[in-house]
């Protein structure tokens, strides 16, 4: 499984890489310095994965430089396995918080998912509600 993520996030960042590129010299500037490949290191102040069996083992979020996100996550399934979550969307900055607006990768969305998470010193730290009605807090760090 950790070979699999790997394999995943590095097929990922080439796809990134290719497509900076010819974003790079495009869009605002917030949203270039902000652009790049950030993978999940804590959920709720532990290091992933975690025992939590309700928390993501793994995760990435991709924030291109034409403000387009991407955020693929991990979580065990109650059957002892797991399921990838894959959801995409944009991003921007409004009153010094990023805002993250998603929407799953499923046929028909259900709709858009709005985080305010912040970004600093390339840490991404989101909070959300949880399946069980628990605050889950995920950090995120940059990897290039």
């Amino acid at each position: 499984m950790h070979a699999r993520f790997l394999r995943y996030t590095l097929i990922l960042g080439l796809a990134a890489v290719g497509a900076g590129c010819h974003e790079a010299t495009t869009g605002d500037p917030a949203l270039r310095a902000a652009a790049g490949l950030y993978l999940l290191a804590t959920v709720n102040g532990q290091q992933v994965p975690t025992s939590d069996p309700m928390a993501a083992i793994g995760g990435s979020i991709y924030l291109s430089p034409s403000g387009k996100a991407e955020r693929h996550v991990t979580f065990r399934t109650y059957n002892g396995g797991t399921e990838e979550v894959q959801s995409a969307g944009s991003f921007r900055f409004e009153n010094d918080s990023l805002v993250l607006e998603l929407a799953p990768k499923i046929d028909p969305p259900p709709g858009s998912w709005r985080v305010n998470a912040s970004l600093v010193g390339g840490t991404l730290r989101m909070g959300y509600p949880g399946p069980t009605d628990a605050w889950m807090n995920e950090e995120y760090r940059r990897q290039w």
